[in-house]
């Protein structure tokens, strides 16, 4: 695939299907419609077309033979669907495929006339059993690189999209020793815990992006609900907090051994139960906020989701132990 195939129309990739339903006829219609043509390509979604051939919905296969066969196609289709305008590239095809995991996106004019379907399968070398899930969860990851290769751009192009977010980085190091110099008595006069700052940091920094793949991956889920969000959100708060309760009393017990006392180690464990919990949310939040602004989560998440949990980290860990020990 070439850069310049992706910056091609859908519409001039689209293949036609013949599973399309109309939305009045009932199931046992559909099937038996369905029987007598001549299907030869491989059955990915039954789409929900009327009189005008506008696209209305999806009907999943399970609907289709499991309801009563007098039920209308109306009655059990998905009205929500993830679809192509005509003159939408071929780049943007392949970037809804891999981030919502499907294997084909129809393509629709601007009356929403149905014109075909974009399948996933026109982009990868080798075929592959779409009942093998296990294998279709790497058809996904073998896209993003394709896309990827076709997105390849020059050296000086490539760093100016990468260095903004170096720079985040970067100012999140200079936060964190902006703040260290801030505390410096508490370091001074408590040389344990400046021994425990990389360790702190790094618990914060490797449980954030945890929860951060995890709001990823919901994003990259088709027909998100905002109930489905809090659903997940509450099991990551609840596991965030077992997580930073366990590494709080653990990396705290340990320190009592370097003989520092207990109300350093106190500090040490208190600070990063509450850091930890604090970086997490962010992690989560970020991918969240990003998705929900049309930002592309993938790139930013990692850089300032590193940046946040740092600052955190390091305020929270330096601002208790001024409080506690001085």
């Amino acid at each position: 695939m070439t850069r310049n195939d992706l910056s091609r129309s859908v519409k001039d990739f689209a293949v036609s299907v013949h599973t399309t339903l109309h939305m009045e006829q009932t199931i046992e219609d559909a099937l038996t419609s369905l029987r007598r043509r001549k299907i030869d390509e491989k059955i990915i979604y039954f789409y929900v077309i009327d009189d005008e051939g506008r696209l209305q919905g999806i009907v999943p296969t399970r609907q289709l033979l499991l309801k009563e066969r007098h039920c209308t196609i109306k009655e059990i289709m998905l009205h929500s669907v993830v679809r192509l305008k005509e003159d939408q590239t071929l780049e943007e095809a392949m970037e809804l495929l891999s981030t919502h995991h499907l294997l084909a996106l129809p393509v629709v004019d601007k009356e929403q006339r149905f014109l075909g379907v974009i399948d996933v399968q026109m982009y990868l070398e080798e075929s592959f059993d779409i009942a093998d899930a296990r294998h279709s969860n790497d058809v996904f990851q073998i896209l993003g690189l394709t896309l990827e290769m076709g997105k390849r751009k020059s050296p000086w192009k490539s760093y100016r999209i990468r260095m903004p977010w170096i720079l985040c980085n970067m100012a999140g190091g200079i936060a964190c020793a902006a703040i260290s110099f801030l505390y410096q008595a508490v370091l001074a006069k408590v040389l344990l815990l400046a021994m425990f700052i990389p360790l702190i940091l790094t618990l914060s920094e490797s449980i954030a992006m945890q929860s951060m793949t995890q709001s990823l991956h919901l994003v990259r889920q088709p027909n998100i609900s905002s109930r489905r969000v809090l659903h997940r959100i509450l099991l990551e708060g609840k596991m965030v907090v077992l997580l930073a309760l366990t590494c709080g009393i653990a990396i705290g017990l340990i320190s009592l051994l370097w003989g520092g006392g207990f109300m350093p180690s106190l500090t040490i464990a208190s600070s990063l139960f509450v850091s930890i919990t604090l970086s997490a949310s962010a992690g989560a939040s970020v991918p969240l906020l990003l998705y929900s602004r049309s930002l592309d989560p993938k790139v930013a998440s990692g850089p300032v989701v590193l940046m946040f949990s740092d600052v955190i980290t390091t305020t929270i860990y330096l601002s208790l132990a001024t409080w506690l020990l001085l």
